[in-house]
């Protein structure tokens, strides 16, 4: 389900790359409209974000994600008819509702389902899944014409979204939600089947959430700075440039001296796989080096990547932007990208953990939004090197934000990190990695 749910999300928001040429003249559409365009998908993923906490508390982990898939499914195949542009717009906001929640609920759910000592890979495997639907998003206009076949295109979402829901039906309930909502036996049950019942057995499983109003939940031990930290990491990872890459990536590569059509979509190929080739490094170290040293190493090498395009834009040596942006995507796919997904699914405590989640996932995508649909009027209005320098200043402050804030929780059982968050322990030290 981790795999189908970030297959869904990469593809579906990186598709848009590869045909944006393609719809411009197929519907007229100005500057201000390919933004909108753009911009469509993480507005209603937006929307699925805010849905998803709710949804997820009430009816559980398993068949919200079971719904999220029949929703994707029905806006895949509405984009199949080729239709007209409302259509399409309205099939793209089914999807970006569908990728909205399973974005929040699939990283949870996988955090709940694993045993401490993995818990990081296998959340990370999200972010990977993500990478290889980017790939194939930047491999579709390669083997097929945009021209003729952007409905096919965009589209081929179809596929993650119907293998995820054969496998949720497959799969048992989060036991941890199960014990949030007091059912023993069933709770028991899943977590034997899981192998996590040791793990979760001297805290009690079965025990109820505590029910009550938000604000009271949020002022408890460090739960609020949880919250700031977790939005402030899916705001910086937003900003820090990706979004930009992953819907603009042809269009910057034309900025930086290629050539339309397959050229540029050859750059944003290499592009894409080493994204995927990075995230896999990402996925061996993160329960070995830990969330900290690889969020400071990444952001670091991020930084310095931009420098280095912007270095090439003012040169004009395009070999040397690809250069620097492939370092910016190999360090962002260690850091930035996968760890924010782990840190989120790992430090709210329970009886916040869908809230809190579907705010950071909801934080995140307002400004993935927020940048689709701004960025070609940014590039028009300061130029492609001033947008980046933009950028770089995100990376830097999002190195400070990582340095000054973020604990280690690496190796930590989830009841172990929610003692540590209620107990008002400094937001360091939660997991007991480290000490302020």
């Amino acid at each position: 389900m981790v795999l189908s749910s970030g297959l869904l999300f990469g593809y579906s928001t990186g598709a848009v790359a590869g045909v944006l040429e393609a719809l411009t003249p197929a519907f007229d559409l100005s500057l201000n409209a390919q933004q909108l365009f753009v911009a469509a998908l993480p507005g209603a993923a937006f929307i699925g974000a805010v849905a998803a906490g709710p949804l997820s508390s009430r009816i559980g982990r398993r068949r919200a994600m079971a719904a999220t898939f029949i929703l994707a499914i029905a806006g895949c195949l509405l984009t199949a008819t080729q239709p007209g542009l409302v259509t399409l717009l309205a099939a793209r906001l089914l999807i970006g509702i569908a990728v909205g929640i399973s974005a929040m609920i699939a990283p949870m759910y996988a955090a709940e389902i694993t045993p401490a000592r993995h818990r990081g890979a296998v959340v990370g495997l999200f972010q990977l899944a993500v990478t290889l639907g980017i790939l194939g998003a930047y491999a579709a206009p390669l083997l097929l014409v945009p021209e003729v076949h952007w409905a096919l295109i965009l589209a081929l979402g179809l596929i993650p979204a119907a293998a995820g829901l054969l496998v949720v039906c497959r799969l048992p309930e989060s036991p941890r939600w199960l014990a949030a909502q007091g059912m023993q036996d069933a709770a028991k049950d899943a977590a034997t089947w899981l192998g996590i019942a040791a793990e979760m057995g001297s805290e009690g499983v079965g025990t109820p959430r505590a029910r009550g109003p938000l604000w009271p939940l949020l002022t408890r031990g460090r739960t609020g700075a949880v919250l700031v930290l977790c939005s402030a990491l899916f705001v910086l990872q937003n900003l820090s440039g990706i979004d930009a890459i992953l819907y603009y990536a042809p269009h910057i590569f034309q900025q930086l001296g290629y050539a339309a059509g397959p050229s540029a979509f050859a750059a944003t190929f290499g592009i894409g796989l080493l994204n995927v080739l990075a995230t896999l490094v990402a996925l061996r170290y993160v329960d070995r080096a830990g969330r900290r040293p690889l969020l400071i190493l990444g952001c670091t090498a991020m930084a310095a990547g931009l420098a280095i395009v912007v270095g090439a834009a003012a040169l004009d040596w395009p070999w040397l932007s690809l250069a620097g942006l492939g370092l910016y995507i190999a360090a962002f796919a260690i850091s930035l990208g996968p760890l924010p997904y782990v840190l989120m699914s790992e430090l709210f405590p329970t009886a916040i953990r869908e809230t809190g989640i579907a705010a950071a996932s909801a934080a995140s995508w307002l400004f993935n939004m927020l940048v689709a649909f701004v960025f070609l009027s940014m590039v028009e209005w300061i130029g492609l090197a001033g947008v980046i320098s933009l950028f770089l200043l995100v990376c830097l402050l999002a190195l400070a934000v990582c340095y000054a804030c973020v604990p280690e929780t690496r190796g930590r059982s989830l009841e172990t990190i929610e003692a540590d968050v209620l107990a008002n322990a400094p937001l360091r030290a939660v997991g007991g990695g480290l000490s302020d």
